[in-house]
C-alpha cells in the first residue's frame, strides 16, 4: 500500500490507483493520514476538513468514512486500514506507505549529513517524493490548510538548502536556469535572489548579478514598502566593490541593536520615554516670561532617533508610507492623516518614528515631534493651547505673533502648515478633542498620531490598529536583542514557548530579552520556567515606571468606576474568552449596558474582540487583572462568582433540555435577578455555545468549588452530561465530575454522590479505563443501597456488568445483570426489568447460552408489549430473530425477524427496520435463497445510506459477498 500526500492525494495497492472519490472525501483522507497511526477526534477530523461545518457535516463524514473505509481494506488482512474507536478515527500506516514520512526522513538525512556532496543526495531524492503542490486536489479548511502551508515551508526550506549545498559544490553554471525558474515563480523571496546573484557572478555575469538586486529590489519597494534585508543588501556591496562574497552556506551576520540603555528600550517598544527635543520650557519659567527664539536657522528636524534594526510590521509599514489610499481609491486620495492605536507596550511609538524617518526625505521642510502625554505617568495630558504654542515656536513664530486664544493659533498652525511639505509627529495622544486643533489642514503636509484608545472621532484620520507581534517576528525580536547570547541547538520550539508566555508583546519581549542577556548563569529554560508562574510572571517583567504592570495600572487608573470594575471582574473569569452575557453577570450589570462598557474597553485596547458579543483578555494583561480581582473586596467578589455560575448553569440546564428533554432533573435555584442566561433556538445553536465554552467547565466547576458554592459546583456537570456524551468530550467531562464528586461529599449531599459517581464511571467506560469504572460503579452501588435509591442500583449494576462483559467476564456479568432485574422486579419497574432483561439476553448470548437468551428476550418481550412499549418490543423481536439464526432455527429465525420489521416500521424506528432487514438478509443466504436475501440487504443499506450510519459499508460487504447478479437486476444505489 502507497498513500501520497505530495501532490495529488492517491493511494495505491500493488501499483495500482484506488478510487478516492470526490475532493472532500479526499480531504477527510488526506487529514487522517497527516495523524497518520494516531486517534483523530471526530469534533478535530470536522475541524480540519470544513471552514463553516454545514448541518450535514457529520452525516456527511459519517458516509465518507464508510466509503474509505471500503476502500482501504486489504485482502488478506483482517481488518480496514482505516478504524472508527470510540472517540475518533485511526488509519494504519507501515513503515515505507507514507510520502510525507520519506521526505521527512531524506530531509533529516541532507541536514545531518557529514559533508555537502552526502547532504546533496539526501535533499535531491526528498524533492523527487514530490509530484506537485501538497493536497493538490483537495478542499481543505483552514486548519488543513495550514497543514499544508507547513509542508510546503519545509520543502522550500529544503530546496534552500540544496541549492546552497549545489553553490558551494561549485555548480554555478548548472543551476543558472533553476534559479531563474524559481525567483520568475517567487520574485519576494530575497534569499533565493541572493543566490542567483552569487551564481552569476562566480559564472562571470557581474552585471546581470547587479541587474537582479535592482529588479528585487524594485518589487520589495512597490509590493511591500520596504527595502532588501540586510544580507542582500551586504551581498549587493560587494558585488560593487568587486569583493568575493562569502560562502552561501556560511551564514551572513547581520548587525544587532544595542539595546541596553532605558532610552533603547524606550525606542523598541514604543512606550513613555521618547520627547519633543527643543519643545520643553525651561524649569521654572513661567509662560509669559520665556525668551523668545531666534527665528531657526533652518527647518525643524525633531524625530527622536530611531532604532538601529527594525523588525517586522512590513505591512503596517507599507500602510504608513503609502497613507493607505481608501478602499479602491488611487494615489491622490491617500489619507494625509493616520491615527496608529494599540494597547500599552505594543510598539506604536517604535513604529511611527521608523517610518518617519523613512518619510524624512519626502518632507523637506522639517518634521515635528511631540509627546502629548496622553497616558504618562505622574504627568497630565498635554493641553492643546501649550501644545500649539511649542510648535508654532518651532516653527520659528516669536513669542509676540503668538496669538492668545487656542482656536487663532490652531488657525495660524494650518496656515504655516499648508503653504510647506513638512511631517507632524503626534505621539501618546489622549483624546480627539486634544489632537484636533494640531492636525494640518489643506496642503502636502502629514500627520501621524499614536494613542492607545481608538481615535474613532477623529474623522479626517485614517485608524491603524496594532496588535501583538505575530509568532515568528516575536522570536526575531528576542533573538535580536539577546544577541549576543546564543541559543542551544533545538531551542527554536522553548523559544516560542517563551515570547507565547510574554504574549508577543513588544515592551515584555525587550524586558525578558535584555534579562536573559544580562545574566549570562541562565538558560533559555529557566526564563521560561520563571515566566510559567502566572503569579510572578508580571514580577520578571517588571522595570519600573516602564514595566508591563505599571503601564497597565496606568491605563486601569483613567478609567471610570463602573468600566473599570467590569474589567477587573473578568479577571475571575476561568476562561479565555468571555461573552457579554457572562461578563454582564460577573459585573452585576444588564446586558445592553455591559455590552457598551464592553466596546468601549475594546476602543480603549483594554479587550479584544474575537467575534460579535465574544471578548477575550491579552494573556499579561488576564494575569495584571486577575490580582486586582483577587484582592478585591471578598463579599463583592464572591458575589461575582456567584452570579457568574449562575449564568453558566442555567444556561447549561436549557442546553440538557434541548441534548435529553425527558430525562428526569431536580429544579435548580432560580438565578440572581440581574443574571440573563442563554436560550437557544435549536440544538446545533445549543451545542455550538458548549463547543466555545468546553474549556471553561472544569474551570468552572473549580472556582464553585475555590468560593464555596458547593452546590454549582456539582450540579454543573451534571447538566452538561449529555453534551459530553454527546460530543464524546470525556476528558474534560471526568474532570468537571471528580471536582463536583468532592463537593458533593463536602456538601454530605449522597444523592448527588450517586449520581455523580454514577456519570463518572460512565466517562471512564468511554475512555477504556475499566478498572477506573468498575470501582465508581461499585461505590455508586453501594451509596444507592444506603439512601435506598433503587433504580439507581439497578443502573449501576447493568454499567458494572456491561463493563465486566466488554472484558470477557461473564460470569461477572450475569451476576450483576441478575442483581439490576432483581432491583427493578422489586419496584415493580416493568420498563427497566424488560431493559434488563435485554442485556442479560446478550450476555448469554455472548457465552453460547442460547436456549436461555431466548428465554430473556421472550420474556422482555411479552413485557413490553403488555406495558405498550412497542418500540423495544420491536428491539427484542430483533434480538430473538438473531440468536434464532444463530441456533441454526433458520425459520423461527425469518418469521420472528418478519415481525421485527412490521412492527418497526408501525413505530417509525428506521434504524430497528436496518437491522431486521439485515438479519432477515442474512438468513436467507444461509438458506441458499440468494434473490430474497438481496432484497433484504440492499433495503437494509438504502435504509442505513439515508440515514448516514457507517454501518451501510458493512451491509454492502454483505451484499459483495453474495453471488453475482444479473446487472439489471442491481438496485441504482449499489452501482456507485
Amino acid at each position: 500500500m502507497e498513500f501520497r500526500l505530495l501532490g495529488p492525494v492517491a493511494v495505491h495497492l500493488r501499483g495500482q490507483p484506488r478510487p478516492l472519490g470526490g475532493p472532500r472525501q479526499r480531504a477527510v483522507l488526506a487529514a487522517l493520514l497527516l495523524h497518520a497511526n494516531e486517534e483523530v477526534r471526530t469534533q478535530q477530523l470536522l475541524e480540519l476538513v470544513w471552514s463553516d461545518l454545514p448541518s450535514s457535516a457529520e452525516s456527511n463524514l459519517r458516509t465518507y468514512l464508510a466509503r474509505l473505509r471500503r476502500i482501504l481494506r486489504i485482502p488478506g488482512e483482517p481488518e480496514s486500514r482505516l478504524r472508527t474507536l470510540r472517540g475518533g478515527h485511526l488509519v494504519t500506516v507501515l513503515p515505507g506507505e507514507l510520502d510525507v514520512a520519506a521526505f521527512t526522513s531524506l530531509a533529516d538525512r541532507g541536514e545531518q549529513a557529514p559533508d555537502r556532496s552526502a547532504a546533496c543526495r539526501h535533499f535531491a531524492r526528498a524533492l523527487e517524493v514530490w509530484r506537485g503542490r501538497a493536497l493538490e486536489d483537495v478542499s481543505p479548511g483552514p486548519l488543513l490548510a495550514a497543514e499544508v502551508a507547513r509542508l510546503e515551508a519545509h520543502r522550500e526550506r529544503i530546496r534552500e538548502q540544496y541549492l546552497r549545498a549545489r553553490l558551494a559544490l561549485g555548480q554555478h553554471a548548472e543551476l543558472l536556469p533553476e534559479l531563474h525558474a524559481l525567483l520568475l515563480r517567487n520574485p519576494l523571496w530575497e534569499r533565493l535572489a541572493g543566490l542567483l546573484m552569487l551564481a552569476l557572478h562566480r559564472s562571470g555575469q557581474r552585471t546581470e548579478a547587479l541587474a537582479v538586486f535592482r529588479r528585487t529590489r524594485s518589487r520589495l519597494i512597490d509590493e511591500l514598502g520596504v527595502e532588501p534585508g540586510t544580507e542582500l543588501r551586504e551581498l549587493h556591496q560587494r558585488l560593487l566593490a568587486g569583493d568575493d562574497p562569502v560562502d552561501p552556506a556560511v551564514p551572513v551576520p547581520r548587525p544587532t541593536a544595542d539595546a541596553r540603555s532605558p532610552a533603547a528600550l524606550a525606542r523598541i517598544t514604543g512606550t513613555a520615554g521618547l520627547r519633543g527635543i527643543g519643545l520643553r520650557p525651561p524649569t521654572g519659567l513661567p509662560p509669559a516670561s520665556r525668551p523668545a527664539p531666534e527665528r531657526a536657522a533652518g527647518p525643524p528636524a525633531q524625530l527622536p532617533v530611531d532604532v538601529p534594526v527594525f523588525c517586522g510590521r512590513a505591512a503596517e509599514i507599507a500602510a504608513l508610507l503609502d497613507g493607505v489610499p481608501p478602499a479602491g481609491g488611487s494615489a491622490p486620495d491617500r489619507r494625509p492623516i493616520i491615527a496608529v492605536d494599540g494597547m500599552a507596550g505594543v510598539g506604536k511609538t517604535t513604529l511611527v518614528v521608523h517610518a518617519a524617518h523613512r518619510l524624512a526625505p519626502d518632507y523637506p521642510d522639517g518634521q515635528l515631534f511631540l509627546d502629548l502625554h496622553g497616558h504618562t505617568h505622574g504627568v497630565e495630558p498635554l493641553d492643546p493651547h501649550e501644545a500649539l504654542d511649542r510648535m508654532l515656536r518651532a516653527l520659528g513664530v516669536p513669542s509676540r505673533d503668538i496669538p492668545p486664544a487656542t482656536e487663532d493659533r490652531a488657525a495660524l498652525h494650518r496656515s504655516l502648515l499648508a503653504h510647506r511639505r513638512m511631517l507632524v509627529v503626534l505621539d501618546n495622544a489622549h483624546s480627539e478633542a486634544q489632537v484636533r486643533p494640531l492636525l494640518p489642514g489643506a496642503g502636502r503636509s502629514r500627520a501621524l498620531i499614536t494613542s492607545r484608545r481608538r481615535l474613532t472621532g477623529l474623522h479626517q484620520a485614517h485608524p491603524l490598529s496594532l496588535d501583538v507581534l505575530p509568532p515568528h517576528q516575536a522570536v526575531d525580536v528576542f533573538r535580536r536583542i539577546s544577541s549576543p547570547r546564543p541559543l542551544p541547538d533545538g531551542a527554536e520550539a522553548l523559544l516560542g514557548e517563551v515570547v507565547e508566555l510574554c504574549g508577543r508583546l513588544p515592551l515584555a519581549l525587550r524586558i525578558a530579552a535584555v534579562r536573559f542577556r544580562d545574566r549570562p548563569s541562565w538558560q533559555l529554560a529557566h526564563l521560561h520556567e520563571r515566566l510559567s508562574d502566572q503569579q510572578r510572571r508580571l514580577t520578571e517583567l517588571d522595570a519600573g515606571e516602564h514595566g508591563v504592570a505599571a503601564t497597565f495600572a496606568l491605563s486601569l487608573a483613567e478609567l471610570e468606576p463602573d468600566k473599570r470594575w467590569l474589567l477587573v471582574s473578568l479577571g475571575l473569569h476561568p476562561g479565555t474568552t468571555v461573552e457579554v452575557g457572562a461578563a454582564a453577570a460577573l459585573a452585576g450589570l444588564s446586558v445592553p449596558v455591559a455590552d457598551r462598557l464592553l466596546e468601549e474597553l475594546v476602543d480603549a485596547h483594554l479587550l479584544r474582540q474575537t467575534a460579535p458579543g465574544r471578548y477575550e483578555l491579552h494573556n499579561l494583561m488576564r494575569a495584571f487583572i486577575s490580582g486586582l480581582a483577587h484582592d478585591a473586596d471578598p463579599a463583592e467578589v464572591r458575589a461575582a462568582v456567584r452570579r457568574l455560575l449562575d449564568h453558566h448553569l442555567h444556561t447549561a440546564e436549557a442546553v440538557d433540555h434541548l441534548i435529553q428533554p425527558a430525562r428526569p432533573r431536580e429544579a435548580l435555584a432560580p438565578p440572581d435577578p440581574v443574571v440573563e442566561p442563554r436560550g437557544f433556538s435549536s440544538l446545533t445553536e445549543a451545542l455550538a455555545w458548549c463547543d466555545r465554552h468546553r474549556s471553561d467547565f472544569v474551570g468552572l466547576a473549580r472556582l464553585a468549588a475555590e468560593h464555596g458554592l458547593l452546590t454549582h459546583a456539582w450540579q454543573l456537570p451534571t447538566r452538561l452530561e449529555g453534551y459530553f456524551d454527546l460530543r464524546q468530550h470525556w476528558a474534560e467531562g471526568i474532570a468537571a465530575y471528580e471536582v463536583g464528586l468532592a463537593a458533593a461529599r463536602r456538601l454530605g449531599d449522597r444523592p448527588a454522590e450517586s449520581e455523580l459517581l454514577m456519570g463518572l464511571a460512565f466517562g471512564w467506560t468511554q475512555l477504556r479505563e475499566d478498572s477506573r469504572a468498575i470501582s465508581c460503579y461499585t461505590s455508586a452501588i453501594s451509596v444507592s443501597r444506603e439512601i435506598g435509591n433503587g433504580y439507581a442500583e439497578g443502573v449501576s449494576a447493568i454499567g458494572l456488568a456491561e463493563v465486566h462483559r466488554s472484558l470477557g467476564r461473564f460470569g461477572e456479568a450475569v451476576r450483576f445483570h441478575r442483581q439490576a432485574l432483581a432491583v427493578y422486579r422489586r419496584l415493580d419497574d416493568t420498563y427497566a426489568s424488560c431493559v434488563s432483561l435485554d442485556y442479560l439476553g446478550s450476555t448469554y448470548r455472548d457465552q453460547g447460552r442460547f436456549e436461555e437468551a431466548l428465554e430473556c428476550y421472550r420474556l422482555a418481550h411479552e413485557d413490553s408489549e403488555r406495558i405498550g412499549n412497542r418500540y423495544s418490543a420491536g428491539r427484542h423481536l430483533i434480538n430473538l430473530s438473531q440468536t434464532h439464526q444463530a441456533l441454526g432455527q433458520h425459520g423461527r429465525a425469518s418469521w420472528t425477524g418478519e415481525r421485527a420489521l412490521a412492527l418497526c416500521g408501525k413505530v417509525g424506528d428506521r434504524d430497528g427496520e436496518a437491522c431486521a432487514l439485515t438479519t432477515l438478509g442474512l438468513v436467507r443466504a444461509e438458506l441458499g435463497d440468494t434473490d430474497r436475501a438481496r432484497g433484504h440487504l440492499a433495503a437494509a443499506h438504502r435504509v442505513l445510506d439515508e440515514l448516514g450510519d457507517e454501518r451501510a459499508a458493512d451491509v454492502r460487504a454483505y451484499l459483495d459477498e453474495l453471488p453475482a447478479a444479473p446487472a439489471s437486476e442491481v438496485d441504482p444505489c449499489l452501482r456507485r
